[in-house]
């Protein structure tokens, strides 16, 4: 009966959502790609039974690098589909992710879209990074004996009142899952009181610890500094990941560094691109000199600048390279925080506004670690700014105590491989169609 309500419901939301979508894909980059995928139009890879992985947005994404290369060591010729939901998060795995042999938008969760793509795919095993729960796939790839594992799981606690409030109807959909593979013990606890059997629960870390950089390793940081014009002698504060007021703050506190710094350089990278134009207003607003980062390659390498916006996908994490002191956004507004290890990678000391639920226990930890700073507001902002600017050593120190503290729980990439691993055997047995 909950099933029923649900895709009547679905179904109804659909007569509306295809038309709006229609129109939406108008303006988007690949517009029929992105209308066809979404309704379930997949090539016929039936024949070669890939692993499916889905991987939600650009987090998601990030994280099934280190995996997707793990499985790509151990079986080298499965053929892999990955899929997302966000335009950026298929920009980035396009970037970032050559193990996958393709890569879509994933389906709307209508049960006859998803027994579509069921048809065309044919899939040995389906990966759900994080938390991703879609009724009706879950309950199609049970029917039809497709092994489901969900890992790098985690259950906030905004997630977990909804969750509860259905809680009958995801109890089931839960019973489709073959394994539950989840960063923490909380989110372990989380999982079971929405309705996963203990039994297929377990903790095994946060695979975003093994995350590494992209592109080359051995990088050198002057070829950076030369593809942002910059000369080396520059104090670079970055942003990243930012959101609607963060931006308007860190503009301010950037101009009263600047009376004290004056090769202070500022790189901010919005979220979510879309909004960059906001952000141009408020640096126009402001009287700032700035540059997108597509145009610095055309830009005199002697011209003045105080501001790069960021406005290419996927390269982030190798800019954290840059930065004197790094600030991870959403944590300044109630968003609950970005990844707060990619620049951890580069030794970098790190500020983390006090939203961070979204990465509750690592921000907890890395603080409490001497690996980040906390900063609860505008003033203590500037306050930490002005005085880490100031003290070398300790950036350095707390640079260093992130870099211990990474690695330190390096190793779910392993472990969540070998829970995997018998699923790869056992899929030489493909399921039916």
């Amino acid at each position: 009966m909950t099933f029923f309500l649900y895709n009547l419901i679905l179904t109804c939301f659909l007569l509306v959502y295809v038309p709006f979508l229609f129109i939406q894909t108008l303006f988007k980059k690949h517009p029929t790609r992105l209308l066809k995928e979404r309704l379930g139009g997949f090539p016929d890879l039936s024949a070669h039974h890939p692993i499916w992985v889905h991987a939600a947005s650009v987090g998601e994404v990030l994280c099934c690098v280190p995996l997707l290369k793990r499985i790509r060591e151990e079986v080298p010729d499965t053929a892999i589909v990955l899929t997302t939901m966000t335009s950026t998060g298929n920009e980035t795995a396009k970037k970032l992710i050559p193990e996958a042999n393709w890569i879509f938008f994933f389906p709307l969760d209508h049960p006859v879209l998803i027994r579509r793509v069921l048809k065309k795919l044919r899939p040995r095993l389906f990966l759900i990074a994080e938390t991703e729960l879609w009724p009706n796939l879950l309950r199609l790839c049970a029917l039809k004996k497709i092994p489901v594992l969900l890992f790098n799981g985690r259950i906030s606690e905004k997630s977990l009142r909804g969750y509860l409030f259905f809680k009958s109807f995801f109890k089931r959909c839960l019973e489709s899952i073959s394994f539950f593979l989840m960063q923490s013990e909380e989110d372990r606890n989380r999982m079971i009181e929405i309705g996963a059997p203990s039994e297929r629960t377990t903790v095994v870390g946060n695979i975003k610890f093994d995350q590494i950089p992209p592109g080359k390793d051995s990088e050198p940081a002057t070829d950076l500094l030369t593809s942002f014009r910059l000369q080396g002698n520059e104090t670079i504060l970055i942003a990243g990941s930012t959101h609607q007021g963060e931006e308007e703050i860190f503009i301010q506190v950037y101009k009263d560094l600047k009376k004290t710094y004056n090769h202070l350089i500022l790189i901010l990278a919005p979220r979510h691109l879309d909004r960059l134009e906001d952000v141009e207003k408020i640096l126009s607003r402001e009287g700032l000199r700035w540059k997108r980062r597509s145009s610095l390659p055309q830009q005199d390498p002697k011209e003045a600048k105080e501001v790069i916006l960021i406005d290419t996908m996927g390269e982030l994490m190798r800019i954290y390279r840059l930065g004197t002191l790094v600030f991870i956004g959403g944590s300044l507004v109630s968003i609950g925080g970005h990844n707060p290890l990619e620049p951890l990678l580069f030794k970098k000391c790190v500020l983390l506004g006090p939203y961070m639920f979204n990465f509750l226990e690592i921000s907890r930890r890395l603080i409490a670690e001497g690996g980040a700073v906390l900063v609860k507001d505008r003033e203590t902002l500037y306050f930490q700014i002005k005085r880490l600017l100031s003290d070398e050593k300790t950036r350095k120190e707390i640079g260093e105590n992130g870099y211990q503290f990474l690695h330190k729980h390096r190793g779910a990439t392993e472990r969540i491989f070998e829970k995997i691993r018998p699923f790869l055997v056992q899929s030489s047995h493909h399921p039916s169609a």
